[in-house]
Formats: structure tokens, C-alpha cells, sequence
């Protein structure tokens, strides 16, 4: 039984940080607690750091490389103080992943090793949860007329919500379409709140209760930013917003807040979404009509205590009004989105099918040939909403469970429509220069879409997130370039000038740190860089690394990831592949054919396969042990010059006079290069080879740059049949006790290769 502690959290951070190896040490609470611990004195070090942010009101940034142990160095830290000051700590994470090794795992294991009680919430998005009074008045025969789902998947999610815990989708145990779930899940729009009836058993609301309650709220960067900007309009410390009240934030896997914050404070409209939105109000399938006007015609003719008069004004109002404004707002829509799938597909890069949009020079004047389907699309959805706002007042006496569920409805349908009119006016008025815009055609259906966001969000993430925080954490695997924080500190507005309106974190210095991982890195990972592999262009650079992926992953008998930058070289080398690994029984599964989910799962339970994969498999994957031994990065990640937001952040950094490729694009490309390299060692006894098939890490000037950014490890620069024989003998000693240590060295000459 653990002897119990003297309370951690002093007066003084000094006292705090001095206590720390009574838990984190040797000889702690947490190495009494697990039977395999390894001290890290990197993980006190970051600890004293977050300490020193939550205690001093700073900013700090922490790179903490893989096998720090991170997630209790910051939450252990962040419970002492929440507990200590009554001051809630919202950490951010950006993975689902993470969030649940956070309240699945780390918060459990504290919770049995620390001397201090404190309460911890998870909160998704509104639409992540089922809504009790939706799927129950869904059900009932009156609110069939709702939705079109199958009737056994109604059934399904009947029996599901009697065992499940959190009513998160995530928990749903069977296959359920979108359609259903988006009539069923909860809105912030067709929230009842307090005339709920179950809202004393509300999924949501409970969820958001113990959040109030908690010393620690866990979210994702999305989650996060869009109660952020909620918090532009209605005031940083509402009660409204998704969030409680908070001023302490830390952001785990912080290398993707400007990428996300550039989401949030934009905007965009897409076919889908409109003819989604408009579909909820009418749809006829199967000669049967669907939607809430429909439901609402059905609920008047069923009521009897109804002035006679009253009911025929809303039928008609219905009938007369909204279905043909609904239909000429379908039409537009329809004649909007077509309008704008052809001239992109006509005016559009060949490839990506985007099309540049003013003020980036030389962009196509797009609403001047669309002058007609822009005036009509949003005069008639203008006109849908005002009719809708009118039926609103109409049906708003009538009384009933059933009824407040329908006016709900209508009010939710009629807001969205109000703020799609208002994002299409701004996408499609004259345009702000501090804003990129585009249209494109996106996904696998080729959807037509337009977006606007800002090129820079430094001054906004100063003025609308750090002015409100009084202390905030930046953390991850990937935050410095050659071991320096300046691009970070840049792009997120922590080094821009001037005071702001009230006490927040960035009044005194920030805090850094680099914490090595406390990994091997030199006995555990063999670097290689094929000398004669061509440097990427087009042409032959596609067979080459074909042939060659192909024969190390022989050599590796599979139990690789082979990481791409574009999916035509990916689909170029996994069908050179497939064949030649199948005839020596290695399954190479490929990004594009399965889920992501179903693909990992297939990788971790078959030692000999292969995973090509591209943006989504460069980072947030975890598979230690001998299932993964080979990671081959085939280029350096650079990002695609012609995506609009990156061609617009480099001609704004260019017209300032700077060099947009060291400023921006290399930066880019280092952090997501260590994102490729940090998949092969998950664990200190993890093993293996990564392989980088582009010389321009030896031949350009900035190669460098991205090899300073990685831990040091054993290196291979030499022709493509010398690395696989390296890679073989590598592989082949297990835990290097046979090879002999001087094989793989540095030279004095600083050059690096096999001796």
C-alpha cells in the first residue's frame, strides 16, 4: 500500500517544482506505481516548466521528443493548480487518439497516484451526441414524417441508448448512416434547454455539467476554436459559449493550432451542405414527402383546439409560401453550384480542380460570369428565411412536447439559412485583402465549394486568444526548427508588438525548453539516403523509387509504412508493389482503398504488410514493436506551392521583403518531415530503418536543416544496393549485441556513412 504523500502544490512554484521528484523521481509515487518505470528526467524538466507557466501567468513552449511521457508532465502540473486555485485548465488536443489515452489512461493512473482529488471533463462538438427528445419524437408515429431511415437502424438506436455511457457517436456499436444520425444528434439551434424534457438525462448537458465541475476540461483544437469564436461575440468569460469560463489553456500537439485557427476564422459554403440544410425543410423520395414542412402541415391537420382560421393561415402560408419559395431556393442553389462546378472545371488548375478567386493577382473574375446565379442564389434563400421567420410567429402559440420539438426545428433551419446568406454575401462581395479566396472542386464526389480565410492569423490569435489567457502551454514531438522556436513564435502572433486591453500571458517572456527523448536513438534507428535515387521531378523519378521501395521491402519482409506526398505517386508505387510483394506473401495495403481505422487495423494484425499511405499517416499513428521496423519517407514534405492559402502566405511574406522559403516553406516541411520520422520508435525497445528517397537532403543547401531536426542516429549515405545490404545486417542483429558498434559511425570529417 503506497505511503501517503505531504500535499505537492505550495505556496510557490519553486515549492511545487522542488516536490516534483516525489512523484515523477526514482523513488516516487509514480515508479512505486508501475512495475517497468523509467526515470526521465526530461519529464520533470517539462513539468517545471508548465508549473512555471500556471503559476507565473506566462506562455511556454515545450518540444518534448517521443518517450518524454509528455501528458502526465503537463497534467499533473495543471491538477495541482486547478485544485490549488479553483482555475479551470482546458487542454487542447488534436487527435482523437490522444483525447483518449488522456481520459482513458493518464487521468485513471493519476488519479491512483496522486495526494489530491481532481475532477477532469471531456467535451465534444453538439453533434457528436444523441439528443433524447430528437430520436424520441423521431419515433414517434407523428415524427415519421421527419426522416427516411431504415427502420431496423431506428431500432438499433433505440436498444443502443439503453446501454450506452456517454451517448457519444463514438460509441455506437453498428454501422449508421448520416443521414439518420444528423436527425437525431444534438444542435445547438434545435436545443430546447430548459422546456427539454430529458434534460435532466441529457447526454450533452451532463457532459457540459461536469465540465463546470471539473478542475480539467479535455477538447480538440476544433472543439476549441469554435468556442473561441463564440467567445468573439458574446464575451470571453460566457456562460453560453460550448466551454465554461477559463483562462489557462495547454495545447498538446500544438504544431497544428495555426492550421486549425485559420479554419475557424474563415468561411465556406458547399453544394452538399446547402442542399443538406434545404433538404430538412421538404425532400420527396419513393413518392412520399419528408421534412419539416410536411411535419408541420401533418401536427396543424391533427389538432383539433386550433382556430380554424389560425390553422388555414399557416397551411396556406405553407402550401402558398414556403414550398415554392423552397423550390425557387433549390433552384437557385442548383443553378448556383452548376454554374460554379463548370467554370471551375473550364477555369481551374488541371490537376486539383481549384480555382484562384480575387484579390490574389491575375485570379479569375469569377462573379462577373456569375453575376445572374450569384444575384438569384441569395435572393431566394434571403426570401426562404424571411417566409421561415414568418412561420415562425405563426406556429409559435401552439403548445406540446411534439410542438416545441417542431418550432425548435424551424428556428434551427431558419438561423443556418440566415448564416448561409450572410457567408455567401461575404465570400461573394468584394473581397478583403487580408483574405484568400477560392472555389474547388473537393472530395471523391468532385464538390463543388467556396472558401475565404485569413493569410495570417497571428494578429487575431493575439488579440481574440492570447489577450483573454492568463497562461497557456504549446507542446509537441515537432514545434522547433534546428532548435529554434522563432517560426513558431512567429506564425502564432507570440512575438508581435504592442499591449493589449488587459493582464495575459504574454506580458512577461516566454518560457522554452527542447526536451531530448530519452530514447537511443543511435542504437535504435538507421538513417538512410540512398546517393543515386534521382531527385524528384517528373519522368523517371517515379520507376526508380518503385524498384526501389520494392526491394527494401523485401529485404524488411514488409512491416513498413511507405509515406507519400501526393496520391498519384502513391498509387504509381503501391501498383509496381502489390504484385511483387504478394508473390513473397506481404500484403501491401494501400490509403484510398479502406477506411484509415479498418487499414491500421489490418497493418497491427499482419506482421508481413505494408501501409502506403500519405498526409494522414505522416503523424497521430502509433505502432511500436516489430509490426513497424521500416518507415521510407519518398519526398520531402514540402507543401504544393498552388494551394491557395500557401501561395498566398508566401506572396504576402515576399511583398514584406522576405524570403517566403525559408520564412515559410521549409519550416513547414521540417516540422512535418520529423512528424515521418517520429512513426518508426514509439518504445525504448522499438527498432528500425527509415529511409529517405530524396537527395536533396545531401545536395541542397537546406538538407542540413532537416537532418539537425532529428534526433542523431546512425547513418547510411551511400548507393541504393549498399543500403540494402545495411538494412538487412540492421535488421538482422535485433538488438545490435552482434553488431559491432564502430560499423555504423560519424567520421571525423563530419561526413556520415558506413565504415
Amino acid at each position: 500500500m503506497r505511503v501517503p504523500r505531504k500535499p505537492l502544490a505550495g505556496d510557490d512554484v519553486k515549492e511545487f517544482i522542488a516536490g516534483l521528484e516525489s512523484i515523477l523521481g526514482p523513488d516516487g509515487a509514480v515508479a512505486e506505481y508501475l512495475d517497468e518505470y523509467e526515470y526521465r528526467p526530461g519529464q520533470i524538466a517539462m513539468a517545471s516548466l508548465v508549473a512555471r507557466s500556471l503559476w507565473e501567468g506566462r506562455v511556454s513552449i515545450v518540444e518534448a521528443g517521443t518517450g518524454t511521457g509528455k501528458s502526465l508532465a503537463y497534467l499533473i502540473p495543471a491538477a495541482y493548480w486547478a485544485v490549488k486555485q479553483g482555475a479551470k485548465v482546458v487542454v487542447s488536443t488534436n487527435t482523437i487518439t490522444l483525447q483518449e489515452q488522456l481520459i482513458n489512461k493518464d487521468v485513471p493512473f493519476l488519479h491512483s497516484v496522486l495526494d489530491i482529488n481532481f475532477e477532469v471533463a471531456v467535451i465534444k462538438g453538439w453533434s457528436n451526441y444523441l439528443c433524447l427528445n430528437r430520436l424520441l419524437n423521431a419515433g414517434h408515429y407523428d415524427q415519421m414524417t421527419l426522416w427516411e431511415g431504415e427502420s431496423w437502424e431506428f431500432g438499433a438506436l433505440l436498444d443502443w441508448v439503453k446501454r450506452c455511457k456517454t451517448g457519444s457517436r463514438s460509441e455506437l456499436d453498428f454501422a449508421l448512416g448520416d443521414q439518420l444520425w444528423g436527425a437525431v444528434c444534438a444542435e445547438s439551434d434545435a436545443c430546447l434547454r430548459n422546456k427539454c424534457p430529458y434534460l435532466e438525462r441529457c447526454f450533452y448537458f451532463q457532459e457540459r455539467r461536469q465540465a463546470f465541475e471539473a478542475d480539467i476540461i479535455i477538447v480538440n483544437h476544433h472543439l476549441l476554436f469554435a468556442d473561441l469564436a463564440l467567445k468573439r461575440v458574446l464575451g470571453f468569460d460566457t456562460t453560453w459559449s460550448v466551454l465554461p469560463p477559463y483562462r489557462y489553456v495547454i495545447w498538446d500537439e500544438a504544431h497544428h493550432v495555426e492550421d486549425v485557427a485559420t479554419s475557424y476564422f474563415g468561411g465556406s459554403i458547399t453544394r452538399l451542405g446547402v442542399t443538406r440544410l434545404l433538404n430538412r425543410l421538404l425532400r420527396q423520395r419513393s413518392g412520399r414527402h419528408t421534412g419539416l414542412l410536411p411535419h408541420i402541415k401533418f401536427l396543424l391537420e391533427s389538432e383539433d383546439e386550433v382556430n380554424p382560421t389560425h390553422k388555414t393561415r399557416i397551411l396556406e402560408g405553407i402550401d402558398d409560401q414556403a414550398i415554392p419559395a423552397l423550390i425557387s431556393a433549390e433552384a437557385a442553389a442548383v443553378r448556383f453550384f452548376a454554374r460554379l462546378n463548370q467554370l471551375i472545371e473550364i477555369k481551374g488548375t488541371a490537376s486539383d480542380k481549384v480555382l484562384d478567386l480575387p484579390p490574389t493577382p491575375g485570379a479569375f473574375e469569377l462573379w462577373e460570369a456569375m453575376a445572374p446565379e450569384r444575384k438569384s442564389f441569395i435572393e431566394e434563400i434571403t426570401e426562404l428565411a424571411s417566409i421561415l421567420a414568418d412561420l415562425k410567429e405563426k406556429v409559435a402559440p401552439m403548445e406540446g412536447a411534439i410542438w416545441d420539438t417542431a418550432k425548435a426545428e424551424l428556428g434551427a433551419i431558419w438561423n443556418r439559412l440566415a448564416g448561409t446568406r450572410e457567408t455567401a454575401e461575404f465570400l461573394t462581395g468584394e473581397p478583403d485583402h487580408d483574405y484568400v479566396y477560392w472555389a474547388a472542386l473537393s472530395g471523391r464526389q468532385r464538390e463543388p465549394s467556396l472558401n475565404a480565410v485569413p493569410i495570417e492569423v497571428a494578429p487575431q490569435l493575439r488579440s481574440h486568444v492570447f489577450q483573454h489567457l492568463q497562461g497557456a502551454v504549446l507542446t509537441s514531438a515537432t514545434l522547433s526548427i534546428d532548435g529554434s522556436f522563432k517560426y513558431l513564435r512567429h506564425r502564432l502572433g507570440l512575438d508581435l508588438e504592442g499591449d493589449m486591453t488587459e493582464k495575459h500571458c504574454l506580458q512577461s517572456s516566454i518560457l522554452e525548453d527542447i526536451v531530448e527523448s530519452p530514447f537511443l536513438y543511435e542504437d535504435q534507428v538507421l538513417f538512410c539516403i540512398p546517393t543515386d535515387m534521382e531527385v524528384p521531378r517528373q519522368g523517371r523519378y517515379g520507376e526508380d523509387l518503385a524498384k526501389y521501395i520494392g526491394d527494401v521491402l523485401l529485404a524488411t519482409s514488409g512491416r513498413a509504412f511507405v509515406l507519400f506526398t501526393s496520391y498519384r505517386l502513391l498509387n504509381q508505387v503501391h501498383s509496381y508493389c502489390q504484385g511483387l510483394l504478394q508473390d513473397h506473401g506481404i500484403l501491401a495495403l494501400c490509403q484510398g482503398k479502406d477506411p484509415r481505422g479498418l487499414l491500421l487495423e489490418k497493418f497491427r494484425g499482419d506482421k508481413a504488410s505494408v501501409l502506403f499511405g500519405t498526409a494522414s499517416f505522416w503523424e497521430g499513428v502509433d505502432v511500436p514493436g516489430e509490426t513497424l521496423s521500416c518507415v521510407i519517407l519518398t519526398k520531402l514534405p514540402f507543401q504544393v506551392p498552388t494551394d491557395p492559402v500557401v501561395a498566398a502566405r508566401v506572396r504576402r511574406l515576399e511583398e514584406s521583403g522576405q524570403n517566403a522559403f525559408t520564412h515559410y516553406m521549409l519550416p513547414q516541411a521540417v516540422i512535418k518531415f520529423k512528424q515521418g520520422f517520429g512513426r518508426l520508435i514509439r518504445r525504448s525497445t522499438d527498432q528500425g530503418v527509415v529511409v529517405v528517397c530524396d537527395t536533396r537532403l545531401l545536395f541542397r543547401s537546406y538538407g542540413k536543416t532537416f537532418i539537425q531536426s532529428i534526433p542523431k542516429c546512425r547513418m547510411m549515405v551511400a548507393p541504393m544496393e549498399e543500403t540494402l545490404d545495411s538494412i538487412k545486417t540492421w535488421l538482422r542483429c535485433g538488438d545490435n549485441s552482434s553488431l559491432p558498434r564502430t560499423y555504423y559511425r560519424r567520421s571525423a570529417d563530419g561526413s556520415e556513412g558506413v565504415r
